[in-house]
């Protein structure tokens, strides 16, 4: 036990007494870290890119300048390269995206010249430019065949209430008639119609009144209530 009165230290126990060396251990400051300790931590931001950027994108190994990959603002890519984030490198010092590459290449033509792809490869560069986010490239593929056909099949399909519902139904019905029937395959007669006012929820078609077990001698009538 040590006894302090004013600012003189007695030791009723020498043995037990702290030395000036030992208090200062226990209140040192926490070491500074070392060169090692300090290369395994994050970088500082921001990240610094040169102006002419290497890419490696999921082992496809691309080059560009920096300004390709800021030209639209609101892009993936713009945010990216921005310095406002942290990019991890690979062993040879590209900055990795860790994505397929395989159709990389044609987002790149796009960003340099507003070049599209051939319509084998629409769907598949579509895809990429919902990823990073690319607007214009989206726009321009919309457009061209064979995205420019779904768009207008799915405005039509839009006009039509409940087409999805109705659709799973329906295959569902006619999966039950082959059952019944032992029969690999099934017919069914579908009445589209249309209606005055808009079909709310409550005034959806009843599928549930096609009769599975009507003979083919019946009246085969699609009931609508």
């Amino acid at each position: 036990m040590v006894v302090v009165t004013g600012q003189n230290k007695v030791s009723a126990n020498p043995d037990d007494a702290m030395s000036s060396s030992d208090a200062e251990d226990d209140f040192q400051e926490p070491a500074t870290p070392t060169a090692t300790q300090a290369g395994q931590a994050l970088p500082l931001l921001p990240q610094q890119f040169p102006e002419v950027v290497p890419l490696n994108v999921g082992g496809m190994f691309f080059t560009t300048r920096l300004s390709t990959l800021r030209r639209y603002e609101d892009t993936m890519l713009a945010a990216m390269f921005s310095g406002r984030h942290y990019i991890p490198t690979d062993a040879e010092g590209r900055y990795f995206i860790d994505r397929d590459g395989t159709y990389f290449g044609d987002i790149l033509n796009f960003l340099r010249s507003g070049d599209l792809p051939p319509r084998e490869r629409v769907r598949s560069v579509y895809k990429e430019a919902q990823y990073y986010s690319i607007g214009p490239l989206l726009d321009n593929l919309e457009d061209i065949q064979p995205l420019k056909g779904e768009k207008v099949r799915q405005a039509f399909l839009g006009l039509m209430p409940y087409y999805k519902d109705h659709l799973e139904r329906i295959i569902e019905i006619a999966k039950l008639r082959a059952m019944q029937r032992k029969a690999r395959f099934a017919k069914l007669k579908v009445c589209v119609f249309k209606e005055e006012m808009p079909i709310t929820p409550y005034e959806c078609p009843h599928f549930n009144s096609l009769r599975f077990e009507r003979s083919e001698s019946e009246t085969k009538l699609f009931e609508h209530h």
